[in-house]
């Protein structure tokens, strides 16, 4: 396989305005300085259980149809882990259908094993805070608006419902690693590229309606399951060690800085190399590589054509 030179081409015009971005430094700098805290004290959130939740989902294509796996893990360090997982056989040969409707189906059942985490560390007088891989408001908007599943739309309520119920039975962050936001950029520049120079600490935190991150209207939202609380986030933009990745931090409602200052010094304390450990072991568990379904179908004795056969391809 080789690169072609109208490759090159393409490449270079499509981050001309990355570079474009990148060049007005000083006003970039003084800009991202005005909202920047160093992270302080511990906060109030010590001593508190953080518990990680994540997902994965894997489709494969077959001649007549597509199968796909999706699971997710929510991981509490002193009762142990909360696993889904749930597949299908589709009636579609459709991938980009069928990628929704895992995606679905994974966001949905991350939302069944944080609920089960929540209830059991409640249960034993446990005040536990759920980290969530990803962002809300993508989660709201993408996974149930934009991109609702074509076989099961209902699915997105379902998910909706337990989000209400979690946000209001605990304390909820979801941590992204990436983010095309511009709320303190004021669309100039996306803020993952205005903060990426700052050091250990945090951004002011910037409340926010859902409807208004995305230029929607908020009747778009009215037809979802969601409590006031999750219509609304504080975001703010952390980097927990010296050195470590730039996150993009949501809770949902409203948070005072007081409130965020604390989930951040909380964060600070399970991230010692600038990501919370456990996001990481979460992902890590629920991570699904394609020789981890290639050795379950093998287990089951099942094989089937993938179409690809034809090619010369052989699936991983």
């Amino acid at each position: 396989m080789s690169i072609w030179e109208e490759d090159i081409e393409e490449i270079q015009k499509a981050f001309e305005r990355f570079r474009e971005t990148r060049t007005d430094k000083h006003w970039r700098a003084e800009r991202a300085s005005d909202y920047w805290v160093n992270i302080g004290s511990r906060g109030r959130l010590e001593g508190r259980e953080f518990v990680g939740v994540d997902g994965s989902f894997l489709t494969r294509p077959l001649a007549f149809s597509t199968f796909y796996l999706a699971r997710a893990i929510a991981i509490a360090p002193s009762v142990g882990s909360f696993k889904s997982s749930k597949s299908e056989l589709l009636e579609t040969t459709s991938d980009e259908w069928a990628r929704r409707h895992a995606e679905a189906v994974m966001a949905y059942l991350e939302v069944v094993t944080a609920s089960r985490a929540l209830e059991k560390l409640t249960k034993r007088g446990k005040e536990p805070v759920v980290l969530f891989d990803g962002s809300l408001s993508s989660l709201i908007v993408h996974k149930a608006i934009l991109h609702r599943s074509p076989r099961f739309p209902s699915i997105a309520d379902s998910m909706c419902k337990g989000l209400t119920e979690l946000a209001e039975g605990g304390c909820v962050v979801f941590v992204a690693k990436r983010s095309s936001s511009s709320v303190y950029g004021e669309g100039r520049l996306p803020d993952m590229i205005l903060f990426s120079s700052m050091p250990r600490g945090y951004s002011k935190p910037k409340t926010v309606k859902i409807a208004d991150l995305y230029n929607m209207r908020e009747e778009e939202l009215e037809s979802l399951p969601l409590s006031p609380k999750l219509k609304i986030v504080t975001t703010s933009y952390v980097r927990l060690s010296d050195g470590g990745p730039l996150l993009k931090v949501e809770v949902p409602g409203v948070c005072s800085e007081d409130e965020v200052h604390d989930i951040v010094a909380g964060l600070s304390n399970v991230s010692p190399a600038g990501y919370p450990v456990p996001l990481l072991a979460a992902h890590n568990s629920a991570k699904l590589r394609p020789i981890t379904l290639r050795r379950a179908l093998s287990l089951l004795g099942i094989r089937f054509p993938s179409g690809r056969e034809a090619l010369r391809e052989v699936l991983p």
